[in-house]
Parts: structure tokens; sequence; C-alpha cells
């Protein structure tokens, strides 16, 4: 069982990281985790080189993270909600999975990439479901592209005013029981 982490907090100690530590603590197998803040990854440029080549023109950390994301059976996105989206580094990654856009509506042929699941972890300071609503709407398009079946969510918002609760972490503790189970 291999799962991929991407973590888009800057906060060492924050709401977020407190919630996948749960989670990870729960989880077996090979864990690989990206802290998109500490990762070298520009933006796509929309060049188009996708279009004609099974890779990108960019040679920076997506090189790994595309080797990753192929051979991973979970991926697990978690990050805080900055005005209503994802953090800059972790939006840049997303971007960057223009490679296998262009194979499924360009080249009509998709990455042989396994199936896996997902687990989405998405914070917000702010009372406000709305947030989530357009991060998620993001994710149903990622997670088209790299081909997968389940998605687990543990949504928390209003994390200025409260703490992370015990039934929280219990929560994450099991979702990585159970994908490891799968």
């Amino acid at each position: 069982m291999k799962t991929v982490v991407f973590l888009a907090s800057p906060n060492k100690n924050g709401n977020t990281i407190t919630i996948l530590n749960s989670l990870l603590s729960g989880l077996q197998g090979e864990v690989n985790i990206i802290n998109t803040f500490k990762t070298n990854v520009k933006g796509c440029i929309d060049c188009k080189y996708c279009h004609y080549h099974n890779e990108c023109f960019i040679k920076d950390d997506m090189v790994h993270i595309y080797n990753l994301l192929e051979k991973s059976d979970n991926v697990i996105i978690a990050s805080p909600i900055y005005f209503s989206s994802f953090p800059a580094s972790m939006k840049a990654i997303i971007d960057r999975l223009q490679l296998y856009w262009s194979n499924k509506f360009i080249k009509r042929k998709e990455k042989n990439i396994c199936k896996k699941n997902a687990v989405v972890i998405l914070t917000c300071g702010s009372k406000c479901n709305k947030a989530f609503s357009l991060v998620e709407e993001t994710l149903k398009q990622v997670f088209s592209l790299i081909n997968v079946n389940e998605t687990y969510k543990i949504l928390i918002d209003n994390t200025d005013n409260t703490k992370i609760n015990k039934e929280l972490n219990i929560q994450a503790y099991n979702i990585g029981k159970n994908i490891s189970e799968v």
C-alpha cells in the first residue's frame, strides 16, 4: 500500500497537520509526504508541450510527484482554505496536472494510473461552508484525472475560534485505518 500526501499548510502545529497526523497514525504502508511549501514546482505556463509529449516541459519537483501519483494507492490532500481556494503552492501542483488532462482530452489516451482512494482534509478559519464547495469542485476534476475511486472527507470550519476535538482525531485515525485495509 503506497500513499502520497500533499500537505499544503505552512503551519507546523496547526489544525490541518493535527488532523493529518491522526489519520497517518492509523495508516499502514509506505507514505510519501510532499510539503507543498517546500517543493520547487512552478505553475503551468500553458506551453502545450504535454499535448504532444508524455511529459511536462518544465523539469522540477513535479517529475517526482508524477511518479508518486502514478504508483500510489491512496492520495491525501491536507490543506487550509485561503480565500476560498488552495494555498498557491498546492494550486501550482494542481495546475501542473494539465499533463493528465492533455492525455485524456487532447490525445484521448489516459496514462496508466492505478485506481486509488483519496482523503481530503480541509480546514477553514472562518465559519463558511461555501469555501469547501469551491475547493471540492476543483478536486472532482483533479480526481477524475488521477483515477480516484473513493473519497473520504474531513471538512473543519471555524478553526480560528475552535480547537480540534477528540472525535475529529478519532474519525481521521479510522479513515487512515480503513484505507489501509482496502
